[in-house]
C-alpha cells in the first residue's frame, strides 16, 4: 500500500511496481493487465467494460476480508496516475456487488464498514478465470417496459423526462433506464414492476447507496389527510393520469438543490424579476 496525494485528498492505493508483481492471469492476452484495458480483447472498437475492470483489480488485489475505498478504485482503473472520476463506475461497483458470485458489502449492508469502504467477502467471477462471463440475470425487456409506460418515462429522482435536456447540461438529453426503489438492492429478474421505477441514466449512475430508501405509503397518509379537498382532488388527477412535473417544479427540483448561499441569491433574483422589492 502506499498513500498518494492529488490535491488535498490523501487516498490508499495500490500500484503495480513490476511485472512479477501479478500472476499471469493477471494479463490480457495483449500483455496489460485487465484492469488497464480500454477495448475488449480482439475488438478495436468495443470498450472494456468497467465492471469487468472492477472484477479484474479486486480479484488480483484484495483477498477475502480486505477492504478498499471507492477513490482507491478510482486511482486502481485512472490513467497515468490520474484518478477515473467517471460517474458510471459507481453503478457499475453496485451491479458487481451482487453479481456474478462476489459479495461485496458496503456500510448500509455492515455497520463496521467507514462510509464509502467496500470489503470482499466472496471473489466471484473476473477476466483471466478463461471462462465466459455468466449470463446477466435482469428483468425481461417486457418488465422494462411496463415500468417506463407506467412511469411514463418520468425520472422517479429528478422529474425529468426522456429526451428532456438536463437544466444544467442542455446540451445532453435524458435517457430513461429503470432501478430498484430501495437503492442497496439491484434490479434482477425476479423483481417484480412494483419494486422498480424509471429513472435517468445520470441518477441511476449516481452513488444511489448513500440515498434514503423510498417513502411508503403509511408515511405519507398523514400529510395527504391534512391537504384540503381542492388539493386533494388535483393529487388524484395527477396519479390517474400520470402526469409530468409542469416547468416550475422541475424548475425547483434542481434549485432546491443549491447551496444556502446560492437560494438566498437566487431569492433576490426572483423578486426583482417578478417586481417585489
Amino acid at each position: 500500500m502506499q498513500l498518494r496525494t492529488y490535491g488535498e485528498a490523501r487516498m490508499e492505493v495500490t500500484w503495480e511496481t513490476s511485472p512479477d508483481q501479478y500472476p499471469p492471469e493477471a494479463y490480457a492476452p495483449n500483455g496489460e493487465l485487465w484492469w488497464r484495458l480500454t477495448t475488449a480483447p480482439g475488438r478495436s472498437r468495443q470498450r472494456f467494460g468497467a465492471e469487468q475492470k472492477i472484477a479484474a483489480w479486486l480479484a488480483f488485489n484484495r483477498q477475502v476480508g480486505e477492504t478498499f475505498t471507492m477513490r482507491a478504485l478510482r486511482v486502481a482503473l485512472g490513467n497515468n496516475e490520474i484518478p477515473d472520476d467517471a460517474e458510471h463506475l459507481n453503478c457499475r461497483l453496485r451491479t458487481l456487488r451482487n453479481r456474478d458470485g462476489w459479495e461485496i458489502p458496503s456500510q448500509r449492508d455492515d455497520g463496521s464498514l467507514a462510509h464509502n469502504e467496500y470489503r470482499v467477502n466472496r471473489v466471484g467471477w473476473h477476466p483471466g478465470t478463461d471462462l465466459p462471463r455468466p449470463q446477466k440475470d435482469l428483468p425481461s425487456d417486457s418488465t422494462r417496459r411496463k415500468v417506463l409506460e407506467r412511469d411514463s418515462r418520468i425520472c422517479a429522482i429528478c422529474g425529468i423526462v426522456a429526451g428532456e435536456p438536463y437544466p444544467d447540461l442542455p446540451e445532453k438529453k435524458a435517457r430513461m433506464t429503470i432501478g430498484h426503489r430501495i437503492p442497496s438492492k439491484r434490479a434482477t429478474s425476479a423483481a417484480t414492476v412494483d419494486e422498480l421505477q424509471a429513472e435517468c441514466a445520470r441518477c441511476n449512475e449516481t452513488a444511489r447507496d448513500e440515498i434514503p430508501d423510498p417513502v411508503t405509503l403509511p408515511e405519507v397518509m398523514p400529510s395527504i389527510r391534512n391537504m384540503k379537498r381542492a388539493d386533494k382532488s388535483e393529487l388524484l388527477q395527477w396519479l390517474e393520469n400520470g402526469r409530468r412535473r409542469s416547468e416550475v417544479e422541475a424548475a425547483y427540483v434542481t434549485t432546491r438543490q443549491l447551496s444556502k448561499t446560492e437560494r438566498e441569491r437566487l431569492i433576490v433574483k426572483l423578486r426583482a424579476m417578478v417586481g417585489q422589492k
